[in-house]
């Protein structure tokens, strides 16, 4: 965006929508967002290269976030299944009064993809928040890589 576009009050609030629409993500499993940006970029894009861009970055963003945090996930079930499931089927008499060790390992270590949910989504909130301001946004891989492929 050059320093003389002016955007109109519709542009800033539909980029602002593309980026906040992760917060969808919540509640349907990260898909919800990634089709409100879907949604927003097909209606945008010969309208306002700017909404169109803004969507885009948080349609690819947000796939992205969708992949890592199910990859994340899956790690981890992975690993705590291994830290419970292989000490009580190799031993499950020895686990009659207490819990494997690796219970509480999983469940500590179920900080890291709920984490990087978190930050994620805070990530996509700071995009919704600088494009309602007028701001030209981008994320610091997924933007540098789309405005590349323009």
């Amino acid at each position: 965006m050059s320093e003389t576009t002016t955007l109109t009050q519709e542009e800033r609030t539909l980029a602002g929508l593309a980026h906040g629409s992760v917060l969808l993500g919540v509640f349907t499993s990260g898909l919800g967002g990634i089709l409100a940006a879907l949604i927003i970029w097909v209606v945008q894009k010969e309208k306002s290269a700017y909404v169109a861009f803004q969507a885009l970055q948080a349609l690819v963003y947000q796939a992205l976030v969708f992949v890592v945090t199910m990859v994340a996930w899956c790690c981890w079930g992975l690993l705590w299944m291994l830290l419970i499931l292989v000490p009580i089927s190799s031993n499950p008499q020895a686990y009659d009064v207490a819990p494997p060790a690796g219970l509480w390992v999983g469940l500590i270590l179920m900080i890291i993809p709920l984490g990087l949910w978190g930050l994620a989504i805070l990530y996509g909130l700071w995009g919704a928040v600088r494009c309602l301001q007028g701001q030209d946004f981008r994320y610091a891989l997924v933007g540098r890589w789309l405005k590349s492929t323009q």
